[in-house]
């Protein structure tokens, strides 16, 4: 038998110790990572895995001096590995450490009369909420697939406005105003991989700041374990094996942690279903991201608030998985969460009026006819229409229709629902202090088909949403709310320039080329429409370099044998930048549209609008580092490099109080006059 296979996950390391090399000896495994952090009383489910064993005695489980054997409970039979034989597993779930250091946790007993132990060295951190002063607020700002690129793309399209006077607020390189997230005083970068892969998804990037550990593909907080056999790798994700799936020890979240030990309110808004990956780690405990409506009733009855709901405020999409028709079992969530005095809203209209405190449900977004998916883990997805479709601003060619509305024409935007969801949590007679999550989803559900402007116009939406919460921030004490702004992982676009193309290419659905060519996977082909000058999509055979100065040069792989473009080339010596085909010079230039306040994507009538110019190398998520921007109290801890784990620490530690010398450096240093400042911030 091969047995070369990387040990790189629980899973298989178990799997091919005890099988790649007939191992029949009893051993205990700690079902735990081996770098496991914990804040200072942080729950966590403590599991302990016995293979090749039919009975157990002498338990012993140590940590540090303490003796905590008496939290397990009986060992219970368990099929590890899908390998059949004897097998145990013995639990103590929701535990913590109250002393911070590291802690040592020691297992060790008589297995079928053989000794065996593991151990874990368990870094826990002191966490004590301030006696003095208002309890710290915090919002976090997750840009679905935001990476630096996708910055870059909303900064050069949304601050590159021609007034009436043909005046560009983008001039010989600089900008006269930046992004919002642009202007916070404190910048760092973060990596995302996930336990077990350079490129994560939303579920194991979300696990990392939302526990401040590191997890699987697809799990939500909860961390690897010898049954995942039954469902992982394998497709029988169904509710038949959905016990498998809740049976991960399981980590805290940050937000559950606050409202559990201090009485914070706690809220999610996003664009997306709001059982989607990103918002799921606020407030759920599943090894399956698609577990949608366990999610769903998880923030009605959440195992770590004693069956409380999770939540004060949940604003997004994702009306079906609440809905007694979405769900297999035929709960009416919606109803449920009203008995519990939940204020609920559906529409932009009922949210203007939500004015006071009180909880509030707010799913903007359903599909007709809400069923079960054939698992029966779910219902089908209900993401908010995205910002470009509900500005109603013409798709480019390639971009295909619209996302239409349907019955929910009176969706709200971002920073409408930030605003109220912020109104909310803050809305208190007691100061009780507030956790928030606003996710931009669908700069990631635009970036996946290579939508460029769906994307670009998403993060545009995304960055209002920041600058109402740091206009919020800014009447207040400034040291009493932190404001991250960062993103879960990186997708794969690049910013390679300017397009002049007319809009009669540009939007013309009726106008394409065909290219096709073999590959060792067979053959493959592409449609390429007229706006390809502006988004070089994945798998384009599309060149438009700099040509080293040679503008003619610059036109490599054009005309019809790679793109659809039959209009008339345009070139002046004195201003290359002016050439249809050539995307290396010059600026874009959009004009405002001032009902929206959004920048709009087609031209004046008789002219040509100078967009920017990207380009895809795939249609899925990358393992590059992401921008991480900060301001307010405990901000300069996110200056630097940094583990997205990490990210779930600092929050904490801002919210401790602790942080007194160095927001007085940002004060003083980074945001004195003094200092070089760029132009724009």
């Amino acid at each position: 038998m091969n047995i070369s296979r990387p040990c790189n996950t629980l899973l298989f390391c178990s799997f091919w110790v005890s099988i790649g090399l007939g191992q029949t000896t009893p051993t205990v495994r700690i079902v735990l990572p081996e770098r496991t952090r914990l804040l200072q009383g942080q729950l966590v489910d403590l599991v302990l895995e016995v293979r090749n064993a039919k009975a157990v005695t002498g338990l012993s489980v140590t940590a540090g001096a303490a003796d905590i054997t008496g939290k397990f409970g009986a060992p219970a039979a368990a099929d590890l590995d899908c390998a059949g034989g004897s097998n145990l597993v013995i639990r103590a779930n929701l535990q913590s450490f109250d002393t911070p250091g590291t802690v040592k946790l020691t297992a060790s007993m008589q297995a079928d009369g053989v000794s065996v132990a593991d151990s874990r060295d368990i870094e826990v951190r002191p966490f004590q909420m301030p006696s003095d002063g208002p309890p710290r607020n915090i919002i976090l700002f997750i840009g679905d697939a935001m990476g630096t690129a996708y910055r870059d793309a909303a900064r050069l399209v949304s601050r590159a406005i021609v007034d009436a006077n043909g005046k560009n607020s983008l001039r010989e390189g600089f900008f006269d105003n930046l992004l919002e997230m642009d202007k916070m005083p404190v910048s760092g970068m973060s990596m995302t991989y996930g336990s077990d892969s350079v490129v994560p998804d939303s579920a194991n990037t979300g696990t990392a700041w939302a526990t401040g550990n590191k997890t699987f593909l697809a799990s939500v907080n909860s961390f690897a374990d010898g049954t995942d056999c039954k469902w992982r790798f394998n497709g029988q994700t169904n509710t038949t094996t959905l016990s498998f799936m809740l049976d991960n020890p399981r980590a805290e979240n940050l937000w559950q942690y606050l409202k559990r030990r201090f009485g914070y309110r706690t809220g999610i808004v996003t664009t997306a279903d709001v059982t989607d990956a990103t918002p799921a780690v606020e407030g759920a405990y599943s090894a399956y991201r698609q577990t949608r409506a366990e999610i769903a009733r998880q923030y009605l009855e959440n195992p770590m608030l004693n069956n409380q709901p999770a939540f004060d405020v949940i604003f997004g999409g994702g009306m079906d998985q609440f809905s007694a028709a979405g769900r297999k079992d035929g709960r009416n969530l919606i109803a449920e969460f009203q008995n519990r005095g939940y204020r609920y809203v559906t529409s932009a209209s009922d949210l203007k009026g939500v004015l006071y405190g009180q909880p509030t449900l707010g799913l903007f977004r359903g599909n007709n006819r809400p069923a079960p998916n054939s698992a029966g883990l779910a219902a089908s997805d209900s993401n908010m229409t995205v910002a470009y479709d509900k500005l109603q601003l013409a798709r480019p060619a390639s971009e295909g229709v619209p996302n239409a509305m349907g019955a929910y024409t009176d969706q709200p935007m971002l920073d409408l629902m930030t605003q109220k969801a912020i109104e909310v949590l803050s809305s208190s007679f007691v100061p009780r202090g507030f956790i928030l999550m606003v996710e931009g989803a669908s700069i990631d559900k635009e970036s996946h088909p290579n939508n460029a402007a769906g994307t670009i116009w998403d993060t545009i939406e995304f960055d209002k949403a920041v600058g109402v919460a740091r206009a919020w921030a800014a009447k207040r004490n400034p040291k009493d709310t932190l404001i991250v702004v960062t993103a879960d992982h990186d997708q794969s676009m690049s910013i390679i320039g300017v397009s002049n193309i007319p809009d009669t290419e540009y939007l013309d659905r009726t106008k394409s080329t065909q290219a096709s060519w073999t590959s060792p996977r067979g053959d493959q082909g592409i449609t390429i429409f007229g706006d390809a000058y502006s988004n070089a999509r994945a798998g384009l055979p599309f060149i438009n370099s700099s040509g080293n100065g040679d503008f003619a040069a610059s036109r490599v792989n054009t005309g019809a044998t790679y793109t659809p473009g039959t209009f008339a080339l345009t070139q002046r010596a004195d201003s290359p930048w002016a050439d249809t085909y050539v995307a290396y010079s010059g600026f874009p230039a959009y004009s405002l549209d001032t009902t929206t306040g959004y920048p709009a994507n087609a031209a004046a009538p008789g002219q040509t609008l100078r967009r920017l110019a990207v380009g895809f190398r795939t249609g899925d998520h990358t393992g590059s580092s992401v921008p991480v921007t900060a301001e307010g109290a405990g901000a300069f801890l996110f200056t630097g490099y940094m583990d997205e784990s990490d990210i779930f620490f600092k929050m904490a530690t801002a919210a401790m109080g602790d942080t007194a010398e160095g927001d007085k450096f940002v004060d003083t240093v980074l945001l004195n006059s003094r200092y070089p400042k760029t132009p724009g911030k």
